[in-house]
């Protein structure tokens, strides 16, 4: 009986276990492969091409040619015939200053010439009656009838009269030359546009009289600029020196107008540094045909301070470091995964990187999602479907 009991109680346990196995959660199967979720992304294609690092320096518009007109006679200024803005050509009439004076000046020497001129014909008239009575003389001493000492005076009266028509020469001379000198007085007082260099039309940039003032002799009046071409100064630093050349392009782009950029190049480079800033003045020429800029402006002058040709050139929001590696994700086509291809960053400008690479270029780039990726992993581009 006791192994009836024990066989039942046997039975009772192993029916309970197999209820209870019954009754327990069936583990679910591990995910596979092929059911990873995907990394949405964006591309964009991969540019070859040139990439240029730029410096930039503040600097300052100066005109390339500035002419100030001041005049070479003292005098009250009669009438100023510009303003500042106006467009003057080479021979235009700027100020007139009061010619009284000078005319006066003028017919004062006119009329001491003549008197010279009256003078030499007098001296002349003298030395030739002179000349004739010593001429009597001398036949008269030839025939023995003059005497020793009336030929000597008629020599010396001759000397006399010759010393008097040079001297009445050099009156003329002196007279000539006053005369010149009060025309030139009198031109002076109508001042006139005239500059060393090219023709063209200039505009007036200062205006320092007005009419009544009084002014002496080389006092400015106006300021007249060339501002077809102006001039941008900047200081540059050791360190980029060495890169520049005249003749070499730069960018500017005025403070006051962020568009449109104005094309400028190179034209002189200083061959010394300033002791005291370790910097070198550097001048560049700034075309301004269309007159949007004016001297005196505050503007910025991008320099190219290194430059790289024919690289694949990517943003630089695309680099991703990956095992110690600096490269970038594209996709591969077939697979659809994305792949990691390293490379060597050699310019970052902006926000764009020229890099060199150890295989073919791709041609497209992750630009939206790398930071997620890694290689091999299954991505859907933005507009796609999930695989």
């Amino acid at each position: 009986m006791r192994k009836g009991m024990l066989a039942a109680s046997a039975l009772v346990v192993l029916l309970g276990v197999v209820a209870v196995g019954a009754l327990a959660p069936t583990p679910a199967p591990e995910e596979s492969d092929s059911a990873e979720r995907s990394v949405a992304i964006e591309t964009a294609r991969l540019e070859v091409g040139s990439l240029v690092a730029a410096r930039r320096f503040p600097a300052s518009l100066e005109a390339a040619a500035e002419y100030t007109v001041a005049p070479r006679v003292a005098g009250r200024v009669q009438a100023v015939r510009v303003d500042i803005g106006d467009v003057v050509e080479r021979g235009d009439l700027l100020v007139a200053l009061d010619d009284a004076e000078f005319r006066q000046e003028l017919a004062a020497a006119r009329a001491d010439l003549q008197v010279a001129e009256a003078e030499r014909e007098q001296a002349a008239s003298a030395l030739a009656l002179a000349e004739r009575r010593l001429a009597r003389v001398q036949r008269l001493e030839a025939d023995g009838i003059a005497a020793a000492s009336e030929l000597e005076d008629a020599e010396a009266e001759v000397d006399a009269q010759r010393s008097a028509l040079a001297v009445a020469e050099a009156r003329i001379a002196r007279a000539r030359s006053a005369r010149e000198t009060a025309a030139l007085q009198l031109a002076d007082t109508r001042i006139t546009a005239d500059w060393s260099g090219e023709d063209g039309p200039r505009v007036v940039g200062e205006r320092m009289v007005d009419a009544g003032d009084t002014v002496a002799a080389n006092t400015p009046l106006l300021r007249i600029l060339d501002t077809r071409e102006l001039r941008a100064v900047i200081q540059v630093p050791q360190d980029l020196y060495g890169a520049l050349s005249v003749g070499q392009a730069a960018e500017v782009q005025a403070a006051a107008m962020p568009e449109p950029r104005f094309n400028a190049e190179i034209s002189r480079i200083a061959p010394s540094f300033d002791p005291a800033s370790r910097q070198a003045r550097v001048e560049l020429r700034v075309d301004n045909t269309q007159g949007l800029l004016a001297p005196g402006m505050y503007l910025q002058v991008a320099l190219e301070a290194r430059r790289v040709d024919e690289r694949p050139i990517v943003p630089a929001a695309a680099l991703v470091e990956r095992n110690g590696r600096t490269g970038f994700f594209t996709v591969d086509e077939e697979s659809g995964r994305a792949r990691f291809v390293p490379a060597e960053v050699l310019l970052r400008a902006g926000e764009r990187a020229a890099l060199s690479l150890e295989e073919e270029a791709p041609e497209s780039v992750v630009v939206l999602g790398q930071d997620q990726l890694r290689d091999g992993l299954a991505v859907t581009r933005a507009g796609e479907a999930p695989a």
